[in-house]
């Protein structure tokens, strides 16, 4: 660098380099300082309270849809992805892996039937094959998740 040839200049630029990493190593000791600190009482609660609202409001949300879809007032597609987030939020209910795997291989049986649905509406050109795919895809994501839950790799969010 042209600046850093005079005297005065490489001074400047290694004070400068040097406070940059002071400040570096000031933020990586704080963040670890902060991960080992305690949890602000009633966390735990808060989330789990979080948790199961969001299950409760689901499940309400896939009754209603399953009345409407048996009327004829919505399509499988909207129905299968309500039934995946419920399941979902169950499984994030869970406090064990075990617990999980079960309530995910639920989502995946559950799924598949809806995928079935799907394809019978297509035959019968209620559905399109575009939507056949997308209930695949959503049921294929479930899989994976089931998988990755039973080699113990963390299940991503959607």
């Amino acid at each position: 660098m042209v600046l850093c040839r005079t005297r005065t200049h490489r001074l400047f630029c290694r004070g400068l380099v040097s406070l940059c990493l002071l400040m570096l190593a000031a933020f990586c000791g704080y963040g670890l300082a902060r991960a080992g600190a305690p949890k602000p009482a009633g966390a735990d609660e808060r989330l789990r309270g979080l948790l199961m609202q969001r299950y409760e409001l689901l499940q309400q949300m896939v009754k209603t849809e399953q009345l409407q879809m048996e009327s004829g007032r919505t399509d499988v597609l909207t129905f299968q992805k309500l039934t995946d987030a419920l399941y979902r939020a169950q499984a994030d209910l869970s406090p064990t892996t075990a617990e999980r795997v079960k309530v995910y291989e639920k989502l995946v049986e559950a799924l598949t039937g809806q995928e079935r649905l799907l394809e019978r509406q297509a035959e019968a050109g209620r559905a399109t094959q575009v939507q056949v795919a997308q209930g695949k895809l959503v049921t294929l994501n479930a899989q994976i998740d089931l998988e990755r839950l039973r080699l113990g790799q963390a299940t991503p969010r959607p």
